[in-house]
């Protein structure tokens, strides 16, 4: 159920200071996060080859790290170079680590095949450290199947009735978007025009306006979207022709810790020529607030199909992106599974 040739997000960059062993669990596979002394970072599998004691639980020497069961220490590489007692260390005295690439204050690790970890397939995203933008990052655990919020992220239709207190709007369900195949997922668009603004800012933002969703979803889990709002045009298709006001990045990414749990990690910020921290603090407190109605509603969900898992779904015309979303990830994995590519 989990594509392994990915980048996956570990934690935001605050989450790993110098000095700390952080624990992390992606995809079933356990890790151990540490930085080395020139502050890049080290992803081992959290399991000394020894009696598999966690490595999360022990210190940091130099670029090393230290087994503090019985004292193993292993390098950057996740070779042995010390066993207290004994002088030969034999080759199989290893553990496995994986590609780390930090990039826009999140930390990638590659999970499948190191050879393929071509740092090129690292999502966009835009972190917290942009200068040019107010970005408010945090996260968030379901006790949910991971693909089951990457279904809720590829169906904005949602939004009228789960986020009915904050964010709103009848245009969400009663239109379609446009949906662009990607390689590796699919970029939705939407223009609602000259709409009452999100309920959560409405006390802020009265009128109406024209409103853009642009966003892609990359496997296995990383969603990127542009929100902007203009003043009402005239157009009809296509761009709104009416005056820029509020521009936007959120950037999130839902990361599987297990079959039945992951992480969501998620930001929303503006731009600071077109926002003041006052709106900063809005988007913030907004999507933290929405991102804990998805949680509730997913949850149940999932708790729903675990009661009866053969059960069927029925879909409707809000669910194209949703399954050539399922369509790309099974093939995907088939792929790693059997080695063959599927037709």
């Amino acid at each position: 159920m989990f594509v392994k040739n990915c980048w996956y997000v570990a934690g935001w960059d605050y989450d790993l200071p110098q000095g700390k062993v952080l624990a992390r669990t992606i995809i079933d596979q356990p890790l151990a996060l540490y930085r080395r002394e020139d502050g890049s970072v080290v992803a081992m599998e959290d399991r000394c080859c020894h009696r598999q004691a966690a490595l999360h639980l022990g210190e940091i020497e130099g670029d090393c790290l230290r087994c503090m069961y019985h004292g193993m220490k292993f390098d950057p590489s996740g070779r042995c170079v010390d066993i207290p007692g004994q002088d030969i260390i034999p080759v199989k005295a290893r553990v496995r680590t994986y590609p780390v690439i930090e990039r826009d204050n999140w930390i990638w690790v590659w999970m499948g095949d190191p050879a393929l970890a071509d740092p090129a397939l690292v999502p966009f995203s835009v972190g917290p450290g942009d200068p040019d933008w107010d970005i408010r990052p945090s996260s968030l655990v379901f006790d949910a199947d991971y693909r089951l919020v990457i279904d809720n992220l590829l169906d904005f239709s949602h939004l009228t009735y789960v986020h009915r207190k904050t964010f709103g709007g009848d245009e969400f369900s009663r239109s379609l978007p446009t949906i662009t195949r990607l390689d590796r997922g699919m970029r939705v668009e939407r223009w609602v025009r000259n709409v009452p603004a999100l309920v959560f800012v409405q006390h802020i933002m009265d009128g109406r306006y024209d409103m853009l969703t642009d966003y892609s979803v990359v496997m296995p889990c990383v969603f990127v979207m542009r929100f902007q709002v203009y003043s009402p045009g005239t157009a009809t298709e296509g761009p709104s022709n009416g005056q820029l006001l509020l521009d936007t990045w959120t950037c999130q990414s839902v990361v599987p810790v297990s079959a039945g749990q992951c992480i969501y990690y998620f930001s929303w910020g503006a731009s600071k020529a077109t926002a003041t921290p006052e709106i900063g603090d809005l988007l913030y407190e907004g999507i933290h607030k929405a991102f804990l109605e998805d949680k509730e509603m997913i949850e149940a969900q999932y708790r729903n199909i675990r009661r009866d898992p053969g059960r069927p779904n029925m879909s409707t015309a809000h669910d194209v992106a949703v399954n050539q979303m399922h369509a790309l990830m099974k093939r995907h994995i088939a792929e790693e599974t059997t080695g063959v590519a599927a037709e």
